[in-house]
């Protein structure tokens, strides 16, 4: 019945270390990747917030422009965008600004710290969001631990994540994860942990599968209790 565009985007550099890009792109904030390949699990970490609250939380595309500087060392970004969590068309109703910076602290020890802003005209409100992660890796290993701190109209939204992965060989990692949720929503609260442990094979150089198990205990008059078992299969080229 509907037929959306989810990303085109164009970018233009002035240099080796600074471009600016333009159109439909994904929101910045946040640790885990949009899609595989470039996940940790099969699922997503977080839950409750996207239940719960009128606007999507995270991963959201959006029409826009904004101006991207990283050295290697340092990278700051900062985009100007029609809405960042409700509306879909730039027509100028519900700017939103972000600005995301990083440092690389050491060798494999990056930190991120980043806020978004919109002003919802039709609710005479707004929604932010401030995020921060830290991400570890020397080699094999991967250590992240990520927090957000949302305000959604009226309702209060809080997470955090500790994520572990080891790539043990070439052809297998695993992934051990925790979430935390507290949605403070007018006239009920929810709150929810989910913990997931994945297996991820790369079976040939083009073809891998992943597996895992997810459980979230939810204490919710809404919302209840589940467990979750995926089984992916990657074609990449």
């Amino acid at each position: 019945d509907d037929i959306s565009l989810e990303q085109a985007f164009g970018r233009y550099s002035l240099n080796r270390d600074f471009n600016f890009s333009f159109g439909r792109q994904l929101t910045v904030l946040g640790y885990e990747a949009d899609e595989a390949p470039g996940l940790f699990a099969v699922s997503n970490a977080y839950y409750l917030g996207d239940k719960a609250s009128s606007a999507q939380t995270r991963r959201n595309y959006k029409d826009g422009v904004r101006a991207n500087f990283n050295n290697g060392k340092f990278g700051l970004t900062v985009g100007l965008h029609d809405g960042y969590w409700e509306n879909d068309d730039f027509n100028g109703d519900n700017i939103a600004l972000d600005i995301a910076a990083s440092l690389m602290i050491i060798p494999g020890l990056e930190a991120r710290l980043g806020y978004a802003h919109e002003e919802v005209d039709s609710a005479n409100k707004d929604i932010s969001q401030f995020n921060g992660w830290l991400g570890y890796n020397p080699g094999d290993l991967t250590l992240a631990i990520e927090f957000d701190n949302y305000d959604i109209l009226d309702d209060e939204y809080w997470s955090m994540m500790l994520l572990a992965n080891y790539q043990f060989v070439d052809w297998m990692g695993a992934t051990l994860r925790y979430s935390h949720e507290d949605y403070e929503k007018t006239g009920s609260d929810h709150d929810a942990d989910r913990f997931s442990f994945a297996l991820l094979f790369s079976l040939t150089q083009n073809f891998g599968i992943n597996m895992e198990y997810s459980t979230t205990s939810v204490d919710s008059t809404l919302f209840e209790d589940y467990d979750e078992f995926y089984v992916e299969g990657l074609l990449s080229f």
